[in-house]
């Protein structure tokens, strides 16, 4: 069946309902690497049941529907996930019944790559009071896919970044089991898990999920500019540049402009640059 440019503005899905509990939460935080310092008592609060915090890019996973995106037509296996963004308009609870709104926003035609560029929107409300919560905008590429009518885009452009040396460079070592981890949050492509599966698709072994990626540097930005204070994240958003495997290093460049902070995030074994284009934004103290 093909898509029109009109019909995919009109793919919607709202009020989606979701639940997470405790335990969700908890292995999210040990997927984007808190508790890998035991002794480190603010990365506790988040792998903890007792005063448990919700790391903020929970959001990303707390009503995560790649449904939405395959009723287009779309295979599973030809979607590449792009950039995501998220927006936090308060903190989530530890325990939640969700209704997500998701849409289209933006379609951009490839055609020299025989593919559409596709931005998603999701709102996260809170269930019995239908407050926002959250905004998501994830954007993907989705191979052998076109859309009758849609613009043909220009190349992305990125986030201007302060020309200066960075203020902070953190390194965050990943685990090796990281993958394994994550996948329990419903990323359950065998690239993530199992080495024949991975190097098929042209890769050393299994690779890191790229939320999961986005999720500890996130950690990272928290951690050396904001004390791990959640409630301060007001937006946090980066392009996914290459994968990152298991038990690498990551290394963030950070550079401070007031609330707002730009960063990108190397690992420096491979001379490779994993997340570009990063920019969050801090609520003042």
């Amino acid at each position: 069946m093909t898509q029109t440019y009109q019909d995919v503005l009109r793919h919607t899905r709202p009020g989606k309902p979701h639940r997470y509990d405790k335990q969700q939460v908890i292995l999210y935080a040990l997927g984007i690497g808190m508790g890998m310092d035991p002794l480190d008592e603010r990365q506790l609060r988040f792998v903890l049941e007792d005063d448990l915090l919700v790391f903020p890019t929970f959001a990303s996973v707390a009503a995560w529907d790649i449904g939405f995106l395959l009723d287009l037509g779309i295979e599973w296996s030809k979607l590449i996930h792009l950039a995501q963004c998220v927006e936090i308009y308060q903190p989530l609870p530890p325990e939640a019944r969700l209704l997500s709104d998701a849409r289209i926003v933006d379609v951009v035609d490839k055609p020299k790559q025989n593919a559409t560029v596709l931005t998603s929107e999701t709102i996260i409300r809170e269930a019995d009071s239908g407050t926002p919560l959250a905004r998501l905008l994830k954007t993907t590429i989705a191979r052998d896919f076109r859309v009758e009518g849609a613009p043909v885009g220009a190349a992305r452009t990125g986030v201007a970044r302060p020309e200066r040396d960075a203020d902070h460079i953190v390194a965050l070592k990943t685990s090796p089991q990281v993958a394994l981890i994550y996948r329990l949050l419903g990323g359950g492509a065998k690239i993530h898990s199992t080495p024949a599966d991975a190097r098929a698709q042209g890769f050393d072994g299994p690779i890191m999920h790229g939320l999961s990626t986005w999720g500890h540097v996130c950690h990272v930005l928290l951690r050396a500019a904001g004390n791990y204070d959640v409630a301060r994240l007001e937006q946090f958003s980066a392009g996914f540049a290459a994968p990152v495997y298991p038990g690498e290093e990551l290394t963030t460049h950070l550079w401070i402009d007031g609330n707002d902070v730009f960063f990108e995030t190397w690992v420096a074994a491979r001379e490779k640059r994993v997340l570009a284009d990063g920019r969050a934004r801090l609520a003042s103290t």
